[in-house]
């Protein structure tokens, strides 16, 4: 069954945190929500999870609606079946990690092969062995695993992730995004992730939804909206972006070559102002001769401060847009 939010919107007080705003989830797919702090991504996950309420709207999980405005229908948090991630673990400290599992299943009044079913959560996230320990005695990955343990124990019909992995360093961050993706996929999960984290976004997810303001502002898989963002916002907020101004042209790094190519280019003569180091390449800072803007640029050695060079751009490379008001 496919999420459908349609016309939903949220405002506290006088600020108005989602407009209207229609947006589908569909059945086993990974969908991410993207956009900085306060553009109504986590407003949208706690609507759909019951935990606020909307002004507006409707919220529906195939034909069955979970909550509409105009009807003054709201079904219960815990009646919704769905599962639910948060940023913080949510875990009980006084309750052992078999517990934790086990709550959702006992709020659901689903006791029946309880044991069964928290063993084999557990089993899934690599926990075989933890269920008598408490929260404290674990890592912050393990309590991460337990979290999510706990909201697939109920066997969901959508699991909701508020920014799961920020609270983790970020070598363990990228494991538990690789192994919370590969969970997600074998068990057939269909999932909403709400992040900032434009890494975790493209790495993760079928199709990202790009926010900023309260709006919606693009949707598509992680190759459109980084390689055609329709949006100015969306060309800056994910991966680095250099601009020909003013004509609202953008292309990316990795498309300035310092050789000339078959491909019919454009050429610039920059100078470099600033060089770092990154691991696998340098990232350089150059300014163009006629362009306000400095771009960014990489190279696979060091070159130095103040270097003149020619560059090139291929036509294809360029992508055009219309600034955001």
């Amino acid at each position: 069954m496919d999420l459908n939010i349609r016309g939903l919107g949220k405002a506290f007080g006088g600020t108005v945190a989602l407009h209207p705003t229609d947006l589908t989830v569909r059945q086993g797919s990974f969908t991410t929500l993207l956009g900085p702090s306060g553009c109504g991504k986590t407003t949208i996950l706690r609507m759909i999870a019951g935990l606020e309420t909307p002004d507006m709207g409707t919220i529906s999980m195939g034909e069955e609606v979970i909550f509409s405005g105009p009807s003054k229908r709201v079904v219960p948090t815990h009646q919704r079946g769905f599962g639910m991630v948060f940023q913080d673990f949510a875990l009980w400290p006084h309750m052992t990690v078999f517990e934790n599992v086990a709550f959702g299943l006992r709020a659901g009044k689903r006791t029946s092969k309880i044991r069964e079913t928290v063993m084999e959560a557990l089993d899934k996230v690599k926990l075989t062995g933890m269920h008598d320990r408490y929260p404290h005695q674990l890592s912050g990955g393990q309590q991460q695993r337990v979290a999510f343990a706990r909201a697939v124990a109920i066997t969901p019909r959508l699991v909701l992730f508020d920014e799961p992995l920020s609270a983790l360093d970020a070598v363990l961050r990228e494991d538990m995004r690789v192994e919370m993706m590969s969970l997600v996929r074998d068990l057939g999960l269909t999932a909403l992730y709400v992040t900032h984290d434009q890494i975790e976004a493209m790495s993760m997810s079928d199709e990202v939804v790009v926010m900023n303001s309260g709006r919606i502002l693009q949707s598509g898989t992680p190759e459109e909206v980084y390689g055609e963002p329709s949006d100015a916002f969306v060309a800056r907020f994910i991966g680095k972006s250099n601009w020909l101004v003013p004509d609202h042209t953008m292309f990316r790094p990795e498309h300035l070559l310092w050789d000339r190519t078959g491909e019919d280019c454009h050429s610039f003569m920059v100078e470099i102002t600033h060089v770092s180091y990154v691991g696998e390449r340098y990232e350089l800072r150059v300014k163009a001769e006629g362009h306000g803007e400095q771009w960014t640029a990489y190279h696979h050695t060091r070159l130095a401060v103040g270097t003149k060079r020619e560059v090139y751009l291929p036509h294809h490379r360029l992508h055009h847009l219309v600034e955001s008001k």
